[in-house]
Order: structure tokens, then C-alpha cells, then sequence
């Protein structure tokens, strides 16, 4: 009974292996144990333009543009048995360079005598090209992100945190507070009579007033407080690591920069005005940041009540009894 061929004996016919080398898309090169090129197909030809002349019987390495890596490659080849797609300079007739993606093993018989090497090499420029196409779209992906994440965290009118953002990131810090046992202030700031600047100025006036006040609570914050706009003339105060003498302080020297601002718009409108602003600490006042930002507030209106532009660091039972 007549034996069916294995896949050596399918190999061991010179039409069936040309036929292989002909369609194979990449460019196979085959060398002897001295590095001399026994092989070079069609697709090689393509690839680096020599003809079979040119590089037949010749050192392989004349192949690569860059005489350092084919020796780093022989040692990557020695050290796993193996190359896959490993990145390199190859050299294209005429002096020009190109990457190339080559893979290559050691050719042996069948008793495991090395008998030369079989490189398949792929021209990787327009993957090189994709690559940074995708890391360049990935960037500005990356760029686009962080934009929107700006713009959904911060006030658009003054560029402090808005509301929400200003919450977590007070939350945050007072979980480093706790964990240090230091304290944590709020003060919480309005403007005086500011429908009245709307009224009497226009809304565009009004806004160069909240850019002013937002302007003073940035310079007058310390590297790790936290400023934001509540909504309307309300901004907010987080300060880390502040007791309530300091939060009052820091509120107090904000009041007197803006009493002594003057809010000049186009050239012609000069604005004076004022702020009231209530302060509170944990855990002095409150054991938690909403009770204390209440605790504030409670003190702002307090500060309104009393005759606007001043700071108002206790509450009403606390200043009626100091007043006793």
C-alpha cells in the first residue's frame, strides 16, 4: 500500500517549495552558516530593490542599513531561538534606509546541525506610519479630554471649581485632614448689594466684578486651599489645616482687597463694592463639611444682617453673649 506524503516530502519537491517562495507576501532570505545570502525571492527583490546579483554569495548584513544592529540581532537570535518582528534599518538600493519588520530562525537538518539562517522580512514604514497617526490622534484624543474635563469642572465666568467640583475635591482633602488629625476651614463669601451693580451697571459690569472677587480669593489662597463659585455672588473658601482664627483671617483679608479694589471696565465704568463672608471650622463648629459650610452660610447672612462688608466668625447666641 503506497504510503500518503508527509509534509517533508511535500517540501522535498522544488516546484511545490518555488511555488511557496513565489506567493509568499514577504521577503525571504536564506543564508548559509558564514552569513553568505544562498536564498533571495521575488518579494525580497521588491522589498530592497538589489537584484539577486547584487547580494547572492554576499554577506546577509549588507542587507541592513545600520552595521550595529545585525550583531544585536545575531545575539537576540542565539539567546531565544527565535526572532519575531523585530524592528530594523534596512537598507533599499540606492542608499535609502527603511524599517523593517523581520523574523528569522536557525535552519537545521534533522540530526539539529545548524546549517544557516531563514529571515522573513515585511517593510513596516506604513505600520510605522499608522502607529503614529494612532498616537498622534491618541494625543489630541488625550488633549480633548482633558479640556472637557476643565470646562465640566470649572466655572466658566471666573475659572474657579464650580460647585460640584469644589465639594469633592473639599471631601478629599478633609479625608487627608482626618487621617492627619489637622483641622479644616470654610468660609463662605457674597457679594454686597451686587443686584444693585447688575442694576445700575449691566450685567457685563457684574461679571468683571465676580472676576475680581474671584481674582483676590486666588491670590489671597495658600498652595492646597480649594476655591470655587457656589452659584450667583456665593464662592467658597476650603482651607486645610486652618482653625477658625485663621479661617477668619484669611476672609478678613480678602473683605479688605476688595473694599480696596476698584473694578474698572472699558476705560469709563469705575465699581466700588464690598463683600460679607461667614467662617466656621471643623471640628470647632461642625463635625462634618456640609454642617460647617451651613455653619458658614448662617454667619455670611449673619454678616449681611449686621451691616454688610465685615466677617462673621460666631454664631447669633455666640455674639449676643460676647455683646453681654
Amino acid at each position: 500500500m503506497a504510503r500518503t506524503p508527509d509534509f517533508i516530502d511535500l517540501l522535498a519537491d522544488a516546484d511545490l517549495l518555488q511555488l511557496m517562495l513565489l506567493n509568499c507576501p514577504d521577503g525571504v532570505v536564506a543564508t548559509d552558516q558564514d552569513h553568505k545570502v544562498v536564498l533571495y525571492t521575488g518579494a525580497s527583490e521588491q522589498l530592497f530593490g538589489f537584484e539577486p546579483i547584487d547580494v547572492l554569495h554576499k554577506d546577509v548584513s549588507r542587507l541592513f542599513a545600520d552595521p550595529l544592529q545585525y550583531p544585536e540581532f545575531l545575539t537576540l537570535l542565539d539567546d531565544n531561538g527565535r526572532v519575531v518582528s523585530l524592528v530594523m534599518l534596512a537598507a533599499r538600493k540606492g542608499g535609502h534606509a527603511f524599517s523593517a519588520a523581520v523574523s528569522a530562525s536557525r535552519l537545521s537538518d534533522r540530526y539539529g546541525n545548524t546549517s544557516g539562517l531563514v529571515l522573513y522580512v515585511r517593510d513596516h514604514t506604513n505600520v510605522q506610519a499608522i502607529e503614529a497617526a494612532l498616537r498622534d490622534n491618541n494625543e489630541r484624543l488625550q488633549e480633548a479630554v482633558g479640556k472637557l474635563d476643565h470646562v465640566a469642572r470649572h466655572d466658566q465666568m471666573t475659572g474657579l471649581l464650580n460647585r460640584a467640583s469644589a465639594m469633592e475635591a473639599a471631601r478629599q482633602a478633609i479625608l487627608a485632614a482626618g487621617i492627619q488629625d489637622r483641622q479644616f476651614g470654610v468660609a463662605v463669601f457674597d457679594l454686597d448689594q451686587f443686584k444693585a451693580v447688575n442694576d445700575s451697571y449691566g450685567h457685563l459690569v457684574g461679571d468683571e466684578v465676580l472676576a475680581a472677587l474671584a481674582a483676590v480669593l486666588r491670590a489671597t489662597a495658600r498652595h492646597g486651599d480649594i476655591v470655587g463659585r457656589f452659584g450667583g455672588e456665593e464662592f467658597v473658601a476650603f482651607l486645610p489645616g486652618a482653625d477658625l482664627a485663621a479661617v477668619v483671617g484669611f476672609a478678613e483679608r480678602v473683605r479688605l482687597a476688595i473694599e480696596a479694589a476698584a473694578v474698572v471696565v472699558g476705560g469709563e465704568v469705575t465699581v466700588h463694592t464690598t463683600v460679607s463672608a461667614g467662617a466656621a471650622a471643623i471640628p470647632t463648629c461642625a463635625d462634618n463639611l456640609r454642617e460647617a459650610i451651613r455653619v458658614a452660610d448662617n454667619r455670611l447672612y449673619l454678616a449681611k444682617r449686621s451691616g454688610r462688608n465685615r466677617v462673621v466668625g460666631v454664631d447669633i447666641m455666640e455674639a449676643g453673649q460676647e455683646a453681654a
